[in-house]
């Protein structure tokens, strides 16, 4: 299956069906205008039909007219009911959105329906010719054949000559013929697929132009190979990627989930061998467990053997009528030898649901296992689709497009054994959570309103919150009896209010009902995604799983599952280890079994993270281990469709299992030796022993987190953003600061897996004691939004670590004068230990203890206080080694020039006489470091291990990617020697004398004698020499003072080469080229994206650049730049125009006037670029702006906008959004 090919597909389906329905409500008078203003009804009435527009609409179109009309009330009502915005014209917005969603998605799931049933010979060539030949649709060749046969209901002659005549009429006959032709074909299927033929308003909106080899039809047919149609699969995959450029755009939003997009948000097609996974460790393993004898085990690859061995000897086989325990099928303890004593499940009495079906990826797989369960009971096959669909297949999804899908997969299914399915249709158990808001129950007899309106209620919200909602106690007989009256009595009332009723008692019973199984892949969604809507209901209903989506679904569908049954789902792994899931955790393990768990590694899902997938049982069973077992995407197929085996045995946890099978045994009872009952399977007895016999960090040491600022874009900056006068450096107390009269103090905040020493990068607004922080918020009277916490351990020499990491446990020593938020959470120990516990928690020995605890890169305050500790932390002689270690750190960290304490560049601390020599030392010493660190990190893994005595369990070796100190780089070193450069340009460094000089302070240029630096700050960058002060002028004159002047040639071509130069360039060339394309990226990723050098740029075409230093600029900047270089550049570009005009008139060569006219029309371009930016830059340099530090990067440069660069690196409006605290 080319996937790719099917997600292009998918996407330009969806935008293209978009657009086409788009049109079509405009046509149809169906507009933002109309809706808001309730004019869509003013039509004309003719001859049975309707004018609306410009569109004449026959009977039929009518009658699907007045259904959409009412359809749009019913999305008004809801959203108008929200209260979400006050406006109209909003709302008729968000319905017209909706509205078009709904009809796209429905033909696009139409169109996908009837390809794969033609290519499945379910029915005929409907979008495609049978012959490879010919171009029509058989259905449009044969449609006398098929008129005369009867094969497609409702097309006969008489109906064919009819709409042949209409058809002669038309511009294009043979597009109208084969309209009408579709339309009966989907509407033959209503009474099969009603779920996503079902007849309506969606008629009103097929696609134009559908057999144009580019229609939608023809690319459908032709795009996706024919064979990927043979497996009901594609359907999940193009439902999956049909939804996912909306994905990608929720997401990248980073803002609370409207109801509206929580199936695009949540939408995750689940790889088919979990989906067997799940299925056959649930159903599967119920119906061995009550069927021991059954041959189903040999049809499922991932069912999940229990344990084989109990207490040393080996179960023995029971003879007679006593069927075998089978203990390799069964992971019950012998003296549980039934999971539901007297209890003989038939076929008919598996109930299987999935409450988050999406498009039915569960329910295909279990229909399959189903099947197999009913034949070898001895049912006849063609009875069995029938049974499954009735008795035993359940579902429920919010996304109406998903139950579509899952529907018709799961009757596809049934097609593929009994092909009279489609004759007698079974009804399905397959439904959307509808919901009502704004719904008002019809005031007429027989509407109960007492009865009803408690379950009118309940689903109010059910677009939010589907499954999740628990319904009231109501009478399904009392109601259904309401509803059949009703519709005898009030036959008008039939589709509209009886068919919305009869749902929703449909809908509550399936949420009501309990199954002996239930299997899902919930939807993921951090709190942090909530709209108030979720939050609230999952405060109030859902407190030990309220992190999540996944969690409140692992909480809401224990409750739908018997006693006894099985629950499988796939979630994320941060329950197994969170504390924020401690109570879901404990609550699980206290109560009921988990029979078995994968646990999966990041991107083993497809997904950056990692998760695990789990069948649990609905009754605790003491002593009553589950089988574990961990896979990593090397353990899967090339291809990452499949594990290569199953267990897997090669990777290094699963080898560690017993006997080196793959799977590990695990009781309950045993987690909650582990410090928060983490879900620690692999753990050793030595282990377990060290967490119950040591005593936990918390008593010697207490970690905890700090400042919460309410507002980190108002109050945090990245040190080099603001005037380093105004930071207050290595204080020891908040008496300290506030006595300084500073603003801004460094401040932990985690940052990436370093270790030692570093990530000192931020500084944040704590002036008078924090008394802006401390206040936030407050202005009116409300609660402040800030949360200053232990505030007493503020700029106390500390222990810091990032909270987030990507990899691996990253702690720091961190000197007095920090203040310390969550992301860099800390330990303040006593002095006497500080080093030393440095040592333990860079140790291997700890980062396997917090592998067990929280493996989720999430390294959390109480993981760390329930670290254990064993041994003493004073040993003064092992200090010398971590202190050594610290030292090596921290001169890497200085070493770059994002750190307060650099100093010069590496490149220039000795007296070589060329770069390349330069670089040979600096290479030599940061391996030598490098080598040092890596050896002293061992010789204290040594210590820390034979300390725990873990000998056996962990060695000492320590890999090059956890060594977390700078090694030679050529390519980088070379940028970052340019950077430094560029600064001494602009005077914050000088040759003279080291560290920084320039940065928010008065300019004072006889500080810089050696190489003078810019009198403005103003550096042209630009394709020629145009200015004596041009950035590669200067540039040379600093490598002719740093290095020996005679070498400038060769320190040019090392700089070039190490750039990588281009066959046809000098080194000028080249450097001068990264200065014009590539300095200001490589400066925003170095100051992460907060630039202290902003490039004035006048477009494209690279007429007029310049870089400015933040810290210099004046509020006549500006004038500067545009009169001492814009307005002359502007001169100079018109003398080069000139000339080459001259030239084309003189020039007889051909290849001359072929490159004369090339450059002559780069510089007309360029003069026309720059006029255009020379009167932006007069509007703002006349505006004589001012810039305060303190507000930013992002702020200040912002009020240069259309001045300054912007690209995908740094964009204009993301800069915006971090300034709003501004505005």
């Amino acid at each position: 299956m080319n996937r790719t090919t099917i997600k292009n597909f998918a996407i330009w389906a969806r935008n293209h069906l978009k657009e086409q329905v788009s049109t079509r409500a405009t046509q149809l008078t169906i507009t933002e205008k109309t809706i808001t203003e309730k004019t869509i009804t003013d039509q004309r009435t003719f001859a049975g039909g309707l004018l609306s527009g410009e569109q004449t609409l026959n009977s039929e179109e009518a009658k699907q007219y007045q259904q959409l009309h009412s359809h749009i009330e019913y999305l008004l009502k809801q959203q108008a009911s929200k209260n979400l915005d006050k406006k109209l014209t909003k709302q008729a917005d968000s319905v017209l959105d909706i509205l078009i969603e709904e009809i796209a998605y429905t033909w696009f799931n139409r169109l996908v329906a009837l390809r794969f049933m033609e290519v499945k010979g379910y029915i005929g060539r409907v979008l495609s010719s049978s012959d490879r030949s010919l171009v029509d649709p058989d259905i449009l060749r044969d449609r006398d054949s098929i008129a005369d046969t009867g094969e497609i209901a409702g097309i006969n002659r008489e109906t064919l000559k009819k709409w042949e005549d209409l058809a002669s009429k038309q511009t294009n006959p043979d597009e109208y013929l084969y309209r009408q032709l579709l339309l009966a074909q989907c509407q033959a299927l209503s009474s099969s697929v009603p779920a996503l033929f079902d007849t309506g308003y969606p008629a009103l909106f097929l696609p134009v132009n559908l057999l144009g080899q580019d229609s939608i039809v023809g690319r459908l047919v032709k795009e996706i190979a024919q064979e990927d149609w043979e497996d009901i699969e594609i359907v999940g995959w193009l439902y999956q990627f049909y939804i996912s450029e909306r994905k990608d755009q929720v997401i990248g939003a980073k803002s609370k989930i409207e109801a509206k997009d929580i199936p695009a948000a949540t939408q995750l097609f689940t790889p088919r061998w979990i989906v067997q996974y799940m299925v056959e460790n649930s159903l599967g393993g119920l119906w061995l467990e009550n069927h021991p004898q059954s041959n189903l085990r040999e049809k499922m690859p991932y069912y999940l053997e229990g344990e084989k061995i109990r207490g040393g000897e080996e179960q023995e086989e029971q003879s007679g009528n006593t069927a075998p325990l089978l203990g390799l099928l069964n992971p019950t303890p012998p003296s549980v030898k039934k999971v539901s004593p007297g209890i003989s499940l038939t076929p008919e009495e598996l109930t299987v649901i999935d409450p988050a079906c999406g498009s039915g990826h569960i329910l295909v797989y279990a229909f399959d296992l189903l099947v197999e369960i009913y034949k070898e009971q001895g049912y006849l096959e063609k009875d069995i689709p029938g049974l499954i669909l009735t008795h035993n297949l359940y579902g429920l999804d919010i996304d109406e497009r998903a139950v579509q899908l899952a529907s018709f997969a799961v009757l596809m299914k049934a097609r593929a054994i009994n092909k009279r399915v489609f004759k007698n249709p079974p009804t399905l158990n397959i439904k959307t959570v509808r919901c009502t808001r704004g719904y008002k129950l019809p005031a007429i007899q027989g509407v109960v309103e007492k009865d009803w309106q408690p379950l009118v209620e309940a689903f109010s919200d059910a677009d939010n919150l589907g499954s999740l909602i628990t319904p009231p106690s109501f009478n399904g007989t009392i109601l259904r009896k309401q509803l059949a009256d009703l519709a005898l009595d009030n036959p008008l009332f039939q589709q509209e209010v009886v068919g919305f009723l009869r749902h929703l008692v449909d809908q509550a019973e399936l949420l009501s009902n309990q199954y002996w199984v239930v299997v899902a892949n919930p939807p993921y969604m951090g709190n942090r995604s909530f709209n108030l809507t979720i939050k609230t209901f999952v405060d109030k209903f859902y407190t030990k799983s309220k992190g999540d989506l996944f969690a409140c679904f692992m909480e809401r569908l224990i409750t739908i599952t018997k006693d006894e049954g099985m629950k499988s789902m796939v979630v994320m792994q941060s329950w197994m280890f969170l504390s924020s899931y401690e109570d879901l955790r404990k609550h699980i393990l206290n109560n009921y079994s988990i029979v078995t768990l994968l646990h999966m590694d990041n991107n083993v899902m497809k997904i950056a993270f990692g998760t695990s997938a789990f069948s649990l049982r609905k009754k605790y069973i003491h002593n009553s281990p589950g089988a574990y077992t961990w896979i990593e995407l090397g353990d899967l197929e090339e291809n990452g469709e499949k594990p290569k085996m199953f267990p897997s045995v090669n990777n290094l946890r699963n080898l560690k299992s017993p006997d080196s099978k793959g799977v590990f045994y695990f009781g309950s009872q045993d987690f909650s030796k582990i410090p928060g009952s983490a879900i620690a399977y692999w753990v050793s007895d030595k282990i377990l022993e060290i967490f119950q016999q040591s005593k936990p960090l918390n008593d010697i040491a207490n970690p905890c987190v700090g400042l919460q600022t309410g507002n980190n874009d108002r109050f945090l900056r990245l040190w080099t953003e603001v005037n380093i006068n105004n930071i207050g450096f290595g204080l020891d107390s908040r008496e300290a600061a506030k006595k300084s009269g500073k603003k801004w103090f460094p401040y932990n905040k985690g940052g990436e897996f370093r270790k030692w020493y570093g990530n000192q990068e931020y500084v944040v607004n704590w002036e008078n004691d924090g008394f802006e922080i401390r206040n936030f918020g407050t202005e009116h009277g409300l609660k402040a939004r800030s949360r200053p916490q232990n505030t007493d351990k503020y700029f106390q020499e500390s222990i810091t670590w990032s909270f987030v990491s990507s990899s691996y446990f990253g702690v720091r020593y961190s000197p007095k004068g920090f203040i310390f938020d969550v992301g860099g959470s800390s330990i303040f120990p006593h002095s006497q230990i500080i080093i030393n516990l440095v040592g333990l928690l860079c140790s291997k020995v700890i980062s396997s203890f917090m592998e067990i605890m929280n493996p989720t890169l999430n390294f959390q305050v109480g993981n760390v206080a329930n670290l254990p500790i064993i041994t003493s932390l004073q040993d003064s002689v092992f200090n010398q080694s971590i202190e050594q270690a610290i030292n090596i750190a921290k001169e890497d960290w200085d070493n770059f020039e994002t750190s307060w304490d650099f100093q010069t560049h590496p490149l220039l601390r000795e007296n070589s006489p060329n770069i390349s020599t330069s670089f040979t030392n600096w290479q030599n010493r940061t391996e030598t470091a490098f080598r040092q660190l890596q050896l002293l990190e061992e010789e204290n893994n040594r210590y820390w291990i034979k300390s725990y005595g873990l000998e056996t369990e962990l060695t000492p070796e320590v890999p090059e990617d956890q060594v977390t100190i700078h090694r030679a780089d050529p390519q980088r070193d070379m940028r970052s020697l340019i950077s430094y450069i560029i600064g001494c340009i602009m005077g914050r460094y000088r040759l003279d004398k080291p560290g920084i000089i320039h940065a928010g302070s008065k300019f004072d240029p006889s500080l810089h004698q050696k190489f003078p630096a810019s009198n403005d700050a103003i550096i042209p960058i630009t394709d020629q020499t145009y200015f004596p002060n041009d950035i590669l002028t200067r540039f040379e004159e600093f490598l002719q003072i740093a290095w020996d002047p005679n070498n400038l040639s060769a320190n040019l071509k090392f700089i070039a080469d190490t750039l990588t130069i281009k066959n046809s360039e000098s080194p000028r060339e080249r450097i001068r080229r990264y200065f014009l394309q590539e300095f200001i990226s490589d400066h925003i990723q170095t100051y992460k994206k907060r630039p202290i050098y902003w490039l004035f740029t006048s477009g494209k075409k690279r007429a007029f650049n310049a870089l400015i230093y933040l810290h210099r600029y004046q509020e006549d900047t500006l004038s500067r730049m545009r009169t001492d270089y814009v307005l002359e550049l502007q001169i100079k570009l018109q003398g080069e125009i000139t000339k080459y005009q001259k030239q084309l008139e003189i020039s007889t060569n051909n290849a001359d006037k072929k490159i004369a006219t090339k450059r002559l029309k780069e510089l007309q371009d360029q003069q026309s670029e720059l006029a255009e930016y020379q009167e932006k830059l007069q509007h703002l340099a006349d505006a004589r702006i001012k810039l305060d530090l303190d507000d930013g990067v992002a702020y200040n440069y912002c009020q240069f906008k259309g001045l300054v660069y912007e690209g995908t690196d740094l964009k204009i409006a993301d800069l915006e959004k971090a300034s709003q605290w501004k505005n």
